[in-house]
């Protein structure tokens, strides 16, 4: 038996509270009325204090009424398996710094013979540390959490602490994962040149940040910014145009790439439009709004709503060039500066499937019955007291 909320239960305080009313009631008392009392002295009469049966069975009703409150909103459950039944998952990332980072979190789990793999597109069952030193496979989480089932209890998830190896992802799980995040420095790499659309080249530095752009050389001889060509489709309202506009030169005025709209789409290199032209296929990168879809083509970005302000969070944020930009650069294979994520904002990207079955059997049916019938005896009792 366990409580899912169990801050709730600090609300089993208010039990005080008929306890308190009951104790103040019979401490002052009340007149009891009967057949001779007019032919009594006023010195003779009394007041009568105390409790009667019925009065401290009402108080054990009230009481009984607010425990069951506090079990509902606490949400009490039982389980139906025991501790030792229970099926706990680890799945590693198959990088040798983070074996040696929770070398004492894995042997635990081999000791306890809990089921350890590689989080890889196979998912390789591990039986012991000197196994780990094979390696596994390419890294693929989502598959290896595809593979491992439903039926799982716990699961414990061994990854890097890297923006650059999730990006945006988010993932399935059949449970709330326990995120175990190494804390291992992140690979820098020299400055590192690439020529993209038109001879332009972009320069990324030590850090991974952008350190200058360029355009190819003209007919002067002289080097022109680079820049890209953009169609926004006729379907794109007003607001929405102006809002893709101001993100494009705020782009261009902070990182140095230079666009300039054309009204033919085959000269494009963005597209923002409602639908793509199939035909084109990956030469242009798509931003296709009010489209509910998770797209799998590299050169494809789907925006649920209009991007105005009325109707995108993006927008509203402020965050349409930093989407529009993370993209870009992508698309042209170009690597964002790699940063530490929490472990909040990576469980955030976690979504336990609502399809999968706890094995735990919930008590709410049971305590809303007994709720009723509680306060059905707690009113009878309570007029017939007049109370």
């Amino acid at each position: 038996m366990q409580f899912l909320q169990p801050i709730f239960l600090w609300g089993l305080i208010g039990i005080s509270i008929p306890i308190l009313v009951h104790l103040w009631r019979g401490k002052k008392g009340h007149v009891m009325a009967w057949a001779a009392m007019q032919w009594l002295l006023t010195k003779e009469s009394a007041v009568a204090k105390g409790f009667r049966l019925e009065n401290i069975l009402v108080l054990i009703l009230r009481i009984l009424l607010l425990t069951l409150i506090v079990g509902l909103l606490s949400k009490l459950v039982i389980s139906s398996q025991d501790d030792s039944e229970k099926r706990i998952v680890h799945l590693v990332q198959p990088t040798e710094p983070l074996i040696e980072e929770f070398r004492f979190e894995l042997q635990q789990a081999f000791q306890k013979g809990e089921e350890v793999y590689w989080a890889d597109e196979d998912l390789t069952s591990i039986g012991s540390l000197e196994e780990m030193k094979t390696g596994g496979s390419e890294f693929e989480l989502q598959t290896s959490l595809n593979g491992i089932g439903s039926d799982v209890d716990a699961l414990n998830l061994y990854l890097e602490n890297s923006q650059n190896t999730y990006k945006e992802q988010f993932f399935v799980t059949p449970v709330a994962p326990i995120l175990f995040l190494g804390q291992t420095a992140i690979k820098q790499s020299e400055n590192e040149v690439y020529t993209i659309a038109g001879g332009a080249t972009v320069v990324v530095d030590e850090v991974g940040l952008l350190d200058s752009i360029s355009g190819g050389v003209n007919d002067t001889g002289k080097i022109d910014q680079a820049r890209f060509p953009y169609f926004i489709g006729e379907e794109i309202t007003d607001s929405a145009a102006q809002f893709i506009r101001a993100s494009l030169d705020a782009i261009e005025h902070v990182y140095g790439f230079g666009f300039t709209e054309t009204s033919a789409v085959d000269e494009a290199k963005l597209v923002f439009d409602h639908a793509m032209d199939t035909q084109q296929g990956g030469d242009k990168l798509y931003f296709i709004s009010e489209e509910l879809s998770f797209p799998t083509q590299s050169y494809l970005v789907n925006f649920v709503d209009a991007l105005d302000f009325e109707h995108s969070e993006v927008v509203r944020s402020g965050r349409l060039p930093e989407v529009i930009l993370e993209n870009f650069l992508a698309y042209l294979a170009i690597d964002q500066k790699d940063v530490p994520i929490s472990v909040s904002q990576l469980k955030s990207r976690f979504i336990p499937d609502k399809q999968h079955k706890q094995q735990k059997a919930n008590l709410n049916l049971l305590l809303i019955s007994l709720f009723v019938i509680c306060l059905g005896l707690e009113r009878y009792f309570s007029n017939r007291q007049g109370i």
